[in-house]
């Protein structure tokens, strides 16, 4: 049987520095990856056919994807907390998939630190409701949302605190040592 993996590559990558990069804003932040992506695949942003754009807090797609040059294509935006690049990508392989395109760019940014305050800012868009009511809490921030629902995987699944620190902190170190092999974190 046939899988998305058989018709589905991705030909270029392209990654910016991690850091407090005070000094570029996000659509410098875009255009760094993306041309190091175009660069990579040996492609032209003329040849990108559709577009996806992963990020939470960083305005309007087209006005964030404009920098590239992409005009009159399909560009769609995705929000998904720390799986939103993860999402961009899969919904482009979706589109190239599905014939809807062969060349598509999914790309993410975000620029969480320029707003002087210390902290992440947490998006008022979480756990609020349509008609403007408060779901888990207005102004939640991605750790805090995961601190919540890790609390209550524990709960749900039987882990003493204890054991569910233990696991967490097994988590942060394999993360850890693997940003520690990326020259770019």
């Amino acid at each position: 049987m046939e899988t998305i993996k058989d018709r589905v590559a991705i030909v270029g990558m392209g990654c910016t520095k991690f850091g407090e990069r005070w000094d570029m804003g996000v659509e410098d932040l875009l255009v760094e990856a993306a041309y190091e992506a175009f660069e990579d695949a040996g492609i032209e942003p003329k040849d990108i056919q559709a577009a996806w754009l992963g990020t939470v807090f960083s305005g309007v797609t087209a006005i964030t994807l404009s920098p590239l040059g992409l005009q009159y294509i399909p560009m769609t935006r995705v929000e998904n907390m720390c799986a939103t690049g993860t999402e961009a990508v899969r919904a482009a392989s979706y589109a190239v998939a599905a014939g809807a395109c062969d060349i598509a760019l999914a790309v993410g940014v975000e620029k969480l630190k320029d707003s002087g305050q210390t902290g992440v800012k947490g998006p008022a868009i979480v756990g609020d409701n349509p008609d403007g009511s408060s779901g888990i809490g207005s102004g939640f921030s991605a750790p805090a949302s995961f601190a919540y629902l890790g609390t209550r995987y524990f709960h749900q699944y039987g882990l003493e605190p204890d054991d569910g620190k233990r696991l967490l902190a097994e988590i942060a170190v394999k993360n850890h040592y693997n940003g520690s092999l990326n020259p770019k974190a």
